[in-house]
């Protein structure tokens, strides 16, 4: 018995999740020089003064990635 695959060119579409139970962004800032990071939260303003509280503690470490976790979509286009 021999198995058969069939594949086709497909368009997708990949946009933000916009549904209403889907999970909200987070954010997080993550401390370049050593590694520390913030606590992840929806809001953006608790990761940032979690970086200016690190940076006042630390003032040498004065580079910050923000990291963001935001939910997307794959929709097959037809």
């Amino acid at each position: 018995m021999s198995v058969r695959s069939i594949v086709r060119h497909a368009d997708w579409l990949m946009s933000p999740e916009t549904a209403p139970e889907a999970p909200a962004i987070v954010f997080e800032m993550e401390c370049t020089t050593c590694g520390e990071s913030s606590e992840a939260a929806e809001d953006f303003e608790t990761a940032r003064t979690w970086a200016f509280v690190h940076v006042g503690r630390h003032p040498s470490h004065t580079g910050f990635r923000e990291i963001i976790h935001r939910f997307w979509r794959a929709k097959l286009l037809e």
